[in-house]
Order: C-alpha cells, then structure tokens, then sequence
C-alpha cells in the first residue's frame, strides 16, 4: 500500500513540476521574504514555497480535501489535522520543485530562508540553487541557511554517540526518496560553495541570531544546526 501511495504521489508532483516550471511567485509587502523549501514550517506574511504535495493540492476554501493529504502526506505523526488545516489556509503555502530552480524574478527579494532543505538535495544541485538564490535577491539581499552541522556529527561520532549521530546527520527513509539526506555541510565547506556562486559577507550565526526577520519563529534544531547568513552585494 504504501509503495503505491508513493507512486501516486511521485505522479503527482513530477505532472505539477513540468506545469509549474515557469511559474514566478510575487508579493504585496514592502519587503519580499521567501521561505524555501519549508515543509509545514511556514509563517504568514512570507512566501512560503515547498515541493510537497501539500503546497500542491491544500485548499484554503475546502477542508475534506485537507483531510485527504493530511492521510496522504503522513503529516500525523507531526500535526494535529486542526494544526495542519490551519498552516495551509493561513499561510499560503505555494508549490515549486526547488530542485528546477527558484520561482521568484530577478533582483526581487530582501529575504530568502532556507531550513533544512539543502541536505535533501545532493551537491550539484545545491550549488545550483544557491546560484538561483543570488540571482532573486536584490543588491543587499540577506539568504540565511540552516543545516545540520557536520562538525557537529564528528563531535557526536567521538562521544560514541554513533546512533545519535546517523539519526540526526544521515537520515535515510525507506518510504521517502526526497526524506534522505544527500549532502552534508559544515561552515568551511558551505562558506566555499557560497562564495563559489558570488555571495559575500558569509558570517555563521547563533540560533534565532541574525538580520533576517521572524528567526525566532524559523530557527528550528538548535541541539544540531549550522546557520550561516550571506549577502548579494
């Protein structure tokens, strides 16, 4: 069941990937903020954007089609469906597969936010969307990136905390192609992919510390998290 489950949904989004390939999502406020690859971790006021079935098919008008992605997405081991139904009608999640690119115009955002989504996708493709991150920032534009922290796994690994450390920093699913970490990342190594694809100023933050607004609400996993904020100049 669950394999066809899988399948269904791989449908899905790879139909929604090729359709939605040129789409560019825009926003209202004074300062355009972006919140990639976010899963359920969304907030209101930003562009909330993932690859999920969610942010495809949620419904801010109908909640029974919510009560099918909720069985679907396996989003109850997380959330309660109250919880769920509300992200998706009060946040506005939007869908894009990020592995294509960013979906914002040139030069146009203040923020981007990336939480742990860049060890999901594996070391060609990230540099290639960080590339597509300095392109849709403007001049001064702020992109903060959370990832587990290798550095971090090795001091785990030392302890002879080996389980801890493969939960945490090599996570592989059997359900789940897109759940597995591809890459890994410390400061060293993602301050030189940064400024392989032009960012400047690269600084490593402490959590919910930084330039880029709501981080008290967006920092998640401080036991196990690098967060590293650069700038387009």
């Amino acid at each position: 069941m669950k394999t066809i489950r899988k399948k269904i949904i791989e449908f899905f989004i790879l139909i929604a990937s090729f359709l939605f390939s040129k789409r560019k999502y825009n926003s209202t406020k004074d300062k355009k903020m972006a919140n990639l690859g976010c899963g359920l971790h969304c907030i209101p006021g930003w562009i909330n954007i993932d690859g999920s079935l969610t942010a495809l098919l949620g419904s801010r008008r109908f909640n029974f089609i919510n009560k099918i992605l909720y069985k679907l997405a396996g989003s109850s081991q997380f959330y309660s469906f109250d919880q769920f139904n509300k992200i998706i009608k009060e946040c506005d999640l939007k869908f894009y597969n990020l592995r294509k690119g960013v979906p914002l115009g040139d030069g146009s955002a203040d923020f981007i936010f990336i939480s742990h989504f860049l060890e999901h996708i594996g070391k060609a493709d990230g540099k290639n969307f960080l590339k597509e991150c300095l392109r849709s920032l403007k001049k001064g534009g702020v992109l903060r990136i959370a990832v587990p922290d290798l550095d971090i796994a090795f001091e785990y690994y030392k302890r002879g905390e080996v389980e801890k450390m493969l939960d945490f920093f090599f996570y592989t699913s059997e359900n789940w192609d897109f759940s597995a970490h591809k890459y890994s990342y410390n400061f060293d190594l993602l301050k030189q992919y940064l400024e392989e694809v032009g960012f400047s100023k690269i600084e490593k933050k402490s959590y919910q510390n930084g330039e880029c607004p709501d981080i008290e609400f967006l920092d998640v996993y401080p036991e196990h998290s690098l967060y590293v904020e650069c700038k387009k100049l």
